[in-house]
């Protein structure tokens, strides 16, 4: 257990060094290696390699938290750019980060809210029962006998972000694809400063609860009045993390309700409130014994405007009907400020756009989509998700198209996990 977490900049310097330092000598390792190695050998070589830089990477980031952490943490759940065995290892990261002690969680408690724990709750467990990148959860009971879900924010978080980002430029060096990782970071910067202000958690918390409190999707209350800047306490949910859940073995129609639930809970945020929650971190989503599904951190929100949303509700009936013009009508929409292109580039952005919309169309080809008998459909998406990457040099595409496409591809890697069956079609996108 974490006794402290390394705040200066010189401190978070050494850790980041001394863990890209490790990267680099098993990167070497395996290259001295190859040479004299059968291409077998040097599959299962980069493979091991792969293993290694991941478990260090957890290990040295898990040390600093904050956005160290969350950075892996977005990398392998939604660039899907690095290789499977990272990924694996990275994903601890969703719910299983290394948490802090009880005299540092007390001290959190006390300064935020001006009272020690014990004061102002009748329970309070020191022992987080989640800790993730940029806080831990505990549980407590209020005075008045409601259970209670604490999250503490780490110490230091907010003031580490710019230069852990810059750290983190470094530390990924050794890693494979890592010029694809570029344009990710900008926007972990952005959602980090967003999630560690838990006034406006308790902002988005609201407004869902308010505009989007349906069956059988369950949403915490906020409890003002235990919550601070880096205290939020909200009623407990008594539910199993997603991938806790999985283990358990659900049978087909229990994965098939799950995934349909979290899908049509994306739609109509989207559409009704023009708004996501656009965190798919399998940790943030609780399967209770009913099979409601319990949705909790709403740290990472997105709000799009009206013409932004109109114009995404076209995508799917164009890419299941529609042409050359359809498709530059929506790339043109889908630019911020769209610069002239020769003929060239152009006919290869319609070409990558209507590829990408080919591989979405698969979604909306039947009534329901298996994605156990569509082993093929993620690996499609990853390639297109780098091949769109590549396209950025010639367009400047909406951010929030790209925000929006991230966290829908998150969510449909999860089922892919889940091996669900799930209706895409929509009255907003496509019924037919």
């Amino acid at each position: 257990m974490a006794d402290s977490i390394p705040k200066s900049k010189w401190e978070r310097g050494l850790c980041i060094g001394k863990t890209a330092t490790r990267l680099g000598g098993k990167a070497l390792g395996y290259l001295s290696r190859k040479p004299f190695q059968t291409p077998g050998e040097r599959i299962e070589g980069r493979k091991a390699l792969d293993r290694d830089a991941a478990a260090l990477l957890f290990q040295g980031l898990g040390l600093l938290r904050g956005t160290a952490l969350k950075a892996a943490q977005l990398f392998s759940l939604e660039t899907d750019l690095l290789p499977p065995e990272i990924t694996e290892e990275l994903q601890k990261s969703c719910h299983q980060a290394p948490p802090i002690n009880r005299a540092l969680a007390r001290k959190i408690v006390a300064n935020a809210l001006g009272k020690p724990p014990e004061e102002l709750f009748r329970e309070f467990n020191g022992q987080a029962f989640a800790a993730a990148s940029l806080g831990q959860v505990h549980r407590a009971v209020a005075w008045d006998g409601q259970e209670l879900a604490v999250k503490l924010q780490y110490p230091g978080i907010r003031e580490s972000i710019e230069s852990d980002m810059q750290l983190l430029r470094s530390a990924t060096w050794p890693l494979p694809d890592r010029r694809l990782l570029a344009p990710v970071f900008e926007e972990i910067e952005a959602r980090l400063l967003e999630e560690v202000d838990y006034l406006r958690e308790q902002e988005n918390m609201a407004f869902f609860r308010e505009g989007l409190l349906q069956e059988p999707v369950l949403m915490p209350e906020c409890r003002k009045d235990l919550s601070s800047g880096t205290v939020l306490a909200a009623e407990y949910l008594d539910g199993a993390p997603l991938l806790e859940w999985l283990e358990t073995g659900p049978d087909q129609g229990q994965r098939d309700h799950v995934a349909q639930t979290l899908q049509d809970f994306f739609v109509s945020g989207l559409y009704r409130l023009h708004g996501i929650h656009a965190d798919p971190n399998p940790g943030n989503f609780l399967v209770l014994p009913d099979l409601a599904v319990g949705v909790v951190d709403f740290g990472c929100v997105k709000h799009f405007d009206p013409h932004f949303v109109a114009l995404y509700s076209k995508l799917a009936a164009t890419a299941l009907k529609g042409g050359r013009k359809e498709y530059l009508s929506l790339l043109a929409g889908f630019q911020s400020n769209a610069a002239p292109v020769s003929a060239e580039i152009e006919q290869l952005l319609v070409e990558e756009l209507q590829a990408t919309g080919q591989w979405i169309s698969r979604l909306y080809r039947e009534k329901t989509f298996d994605f156990r008998e569509n082993p093929d459909f993620i690996p499609a998406g990853k390639r297109r998700m780098s091949e769109a990457l590549k396209m950025r040099q010639y367009m400047d595409i909406n951010p929030h198209f790209l925000f929006l496409h991230r966290t829908r591809y998150g969510l449909l890697r999860l089922f892919e996990r889940m091996g669900a069956r799930v209706s895409f079609r929509n009255p907003y996108e496509y019924m037919e």
